[in-house]
């Protein structure tokens, strides 16, 4: 199993074949770079301690 800490650095890696597509001239590039992100970004945000998760650690 991987750890939380390590799935943001997992979905960034999927900007790299974006980053060698990005040499080439389309402009779906930019629509490929936008979705990985926003992938990144939501598998980031969802292994995020919740509210009760904090206030139960800090108790």
């Amino acid at each position: 199993m991987i750890s939380v800490h390590r799935v943001p650095i997992v979905g960034l890696l999927a900007l790299l074949p974006v980053a060698l597509y990005a040499f080439s001239l389309h402009s779906i590039v930019g629509i490929a770079l936008v979705n990985v992100v926003l992938i990144a970004a939501s598998v980031y945000i969802m292994f995020l301690p919740s509210e009760s998760t904090v206030k139960t650690a800090s108790a």
